[in-house]
């Protein structure tokens, strides 16, 4: 590139700094006299307006005030992220250029493309358009030649006859250069090879031309992103959620927006992105935050978290029932017998007799069962037979009174209430009258309601009933053990979904149709009955789930032999878009990775680093060797190191022993799926280290004894697959048959005695 059009593209630079620095001046001022006017309304709130002694003015006065504080306080939010967004740009105002000319038109226009728009307030001419905005797509789709995107207006088709990029930093232009690529491989391999951060980063300036059209669909109302570890799954659902809340920005605010992550780890981790976007306040919740909500807070629901940890906790006997009972539990087959029970219940539910009061009657069996099957049929069981209990109680009410006046009558005759007060012998008239219809009312209260949670129970408990839904279907041994959970007010694991979808189906489900778009994150974790609970919950949403079927931790997914989530979720209509190329890894750790899983199918960004350390040692040596792995990770820089164990137990203990030597960083124990995201050195499971990512990745224990039973290969690959520049595996024994196979070309082998 020569001087004169580097000079050119700085003098640009300059012009838009300026534009810039005028904005957030204004914008400053404009916020610090919101913030002193609001103050002032606060002041004389609280000094002028005596609300206890005041007059009716002096009320109408300080509620006029309060609403000028509401107003004033929704105008300082808009004015204070305005100012955001421009000390954002101010970081970084742009990172790319497409010169496009239109058909027709005598000449390009450049387009510089940022993470933010800015325009010229003079003439209202965009300096930089958002990485959003519709003719910013072209970026990221295409190379020099013929072009096109679609806009308000319709298709713009045209040349591309420039591609650029750049480096800005403190203003300055440090360097930039010319491509026919979407992002090429040398600022890949820059963004890519720095150390990880204490959150998760954006990728706007590296998106790829596969990422990208996943971000911009918006005609799927279901779609699938499916692909290995580090292809960006996640960051492409977050930078969906922003573009969707941009192009759709007078219909849809971020309230409209639901996030499922897996703990509450992960939504700290990834909670930076879509701020740095531009979209705050995104709602982010987990699938028990969700269920314990389903179930009114009623009751405790055991996590995902805490069911593996006692999973992977339990000898092998023990461990193969439980993943029997979940995984039978979370299957198609399960779910035929609940709908079953479910026809049973609303069979059972349909046998009405007539309802009387005395002789007189309120409701025959024949009108009951006409608004059952007819009137009511659009609601579930339970709304159904409120609805018929609410006019059966409505027939009746007058009738109540008209008895209770014919008591009152008969006991003013009485001559054992001579003398009484009026007061004394309506008591008693209720009371007879009660009594009357005690046996009514207690018909209506029993009969008329459908508990879903006792019929559950009389699932497992009653074999004739288990026959009459399942048929021959049989049930694991063991399946019905975790109902004692119920008594101690907690569902278990496995039952949690399963309760719902029969709560949901029999009672209604919490409809929640201000959502309109969901995202589910990780979810390989998620059985095909879990998301049929989600979209019956929020039925007027899209959805997008991304997800690995490799990098699963459930049950069902592992007894599936599934190649792809496709398989896993046919019944739901979706549409699946693949990411093939990894960008977390080196070449190195992605090869041994992908071997460890029999080959993924998938490609990895020509990143080369250091091959995997594998460290055989004494047990007792242990924790020296992890100990003198930090040391050297923290000498290479790194900033986020990561000790992953199978399991919080041998965590507790690996953290305990780093603490009484003397390493340069205080580790950080990670159990708690509440826990906090953070820089430094990490002590964690390997189940709540999925999704995230580390400089280095230490496995603390990779002997047979850990990792040997045939589910261990996926927890293996998880714990591997969250390194992007070293990865290390400490063997206090015999080393796992999953690191045995692999070819001795893959790892690097040492012995240590100490």
């Amino acid at each position: 590139m020569d001087r004169k059009e580097f000079a050119r593209e700085q003098k640009w630079l300059d012009r838009v700094y300026k534009e810039i620095d005028e904005q957030l001046a204004e914008q400053e001022a404009q916020v610090r006299e919101f913030y002193a006017e609001m103050r002032e309304i606060r002041r004389s709130l609280s000094e002028e307006h005596r609300i206890s002694s005041a007059g009716d003015k002096r009320l109408m006065d300080a509620a006029q005030r309060i609403v000028e504080l509401r107003h004033g306080a929704v105008e300082f939010g808009i004015q204070h992220r305005l100012l955001r967004q421009l000390r954002a740009l101010e970081r970084n105002p742009y990172f790319g250029r497409i010169d496009f000319r239109e058909e027709g038109a005598p000449s390009s226009e450049a387009i510089y493309v940022g993470v933010r728009s800015l325009l010229d307030r003079a003439t209202g001419w965009p300096l930089v358009y958002d990485w959003r905005a519709p003719i910013s797509s072209m970026f990221y789709d295409y190379g020099l030649g013929e072009a096109q995107y679609t806009g308000p207006g319709g298709t713009y088709r045209g040349e591309i006859t420039l591609k650029r990029q750049y480096g800005i930093k403190h203003r300055q232009l440090q360097y930039m250069f010319d491509n026919e690529l979407t992002i090429d491989d040398e600022i890949l391999r820059e963004a890519l090879g720095r150390n990880a951060t204490a959150k998760m980063r954006t990728i706007v300036n590296t998106i790829q031309r596969e990422q990208n059209q996943a971000i911009r669909n918006d005609q799927d109302a279901r779609l699938l992103v499916e692909g290995a570890a580090g292809s960006g799954k996640t960051s492409v659902a977050l930078h969906r959620v922003a573009y969707m809340l941009y192009k759709y920005r007078e219909s849809l605010e971020p309230e409209n927006i639901l996030v499922f992550s897996p703990n509450k780890i992960f939504s700290d981790y990834i909670s930076q992105v879509l701020p740095d976007l531009g979209e705050e306040n995104v709602p982010q919740l987990t699938y028990r935050e969700f269920a314990e909500s389903f179930f009114d807070w009623q009751w405790d629901v055991e996590t995902h978290v805490a069911y593996l940890e006692e999973l992977l906790s339990q000898d092998e006997d023990e461990r193969q029932r439980r993943l029997e009972r979940c995984s039978f539990k979370s299957s198609p087959a399960f779910q035929r017998v609940l709908d079953a029970l479910i026809q049973l219940v609303t069979g059972e539910a349909a046998a009405f007799s007539d309802i009387y009061m005395g002789k007189k009657l309120l409701m025959s069996a024949a009108e009951q069962e006409r608004l059952f099957g007819e009137s009511y049929a659009y609601l579930p069981v339970q709304k159904r037979l409120l609805k018929i209990r609410q006019r059966i109680l409505h027939v009746l009410r007058p009738l109540k009174k008209r008895r209770l006046r014919a008591v009152l009558n008969a006991i003013q005759q009485e001559a054992a209430f001579e003398g009484e007060t009026w007061l004394a012998k309506a008591r008693e008239a209720v009371r007879r009258v009660r009594r009357e219809l005690e046996p009514l009312l207690t018909r209506l209260n029993s009969q008329y309601k459908v508990d879903s949670i006792t019929w559950y129970r009389r699932l497992w408990q009653d074999p004739g009933l288990w026959e009459r839904v399942a048929g021959e279907l049989k049930a694991p041994s063991g399946a019905g053990e975790s109902l004692r959970t119920l008594d101690e007010g907690c569902i278990a694991f496995e039952d949690v979904v399963p309760l719902m979808y029969l709560k949901g189906e029999l009672e209604g489900y919490p409809l929640r149709r201000g959502i309109l778009h969901v995202v589910v994150d990780e979810v390989q974790d998620y059985a095909p009955l879990q998301l049929r609970v989600l979209t019956s919950t929020f039925p007027a949403a899209r959805y997008t789930l991304v997800g690995d079927v490799y990098q699963s931790l459930h049950p069902y997914v592992w007894g599936s032999s599934a190649d792809q989530l496709e398989e896993l979720f046919a019944g739901l209509d979706l549409r699946t878009v693949r990411l093939n190329k990894s960008y977390r890894s080196t070449q190195e750790i992605f090869r041994f990775c992908s071997a460890l899983l029999g080959g993924s199918g998938a490609e990895t960004v020509l990143r080369t680093g250091r091959k995997p350390q594998v460290y055989q040692t004494a047990p007792g040596k242990q924790v020296e060797l992890i100990a003198g792995r930090i040391k050297a990770h923290l000498e290479n820089g790194y900033e986020m190191i990561a000790v992953i164990t199978k399991t919080a137990q041998e965590c507790h203990r690996i953290y305990g022993a780093l603490r009484e030597l003397d390493l340069e960083v205080e580790p950080t124990l990670l159990v708690k799926e509440s826990g906090e995201f953070q820089k430094g050195v990490l002590v964690l499971p390997v189940f709540l280290a999925k999704g995230l990512e580390f400089d280095a990745v230490i496995i603390a224990d990779a002997s047979s004894q850990c990792y040997g039973a045939g589910h261990d290969k996926r927890l293996l690959y998880v714990a591997c697959s969250r390194a992007l520049h070293d990865l290390d595996l400490v063997c206090p024994g015999e080393l796992s048959p999953f690191l045995r196979s692999l070819p001795a070309d893959l790892k690097c082998n040492s012995k240590c005695n100490g």
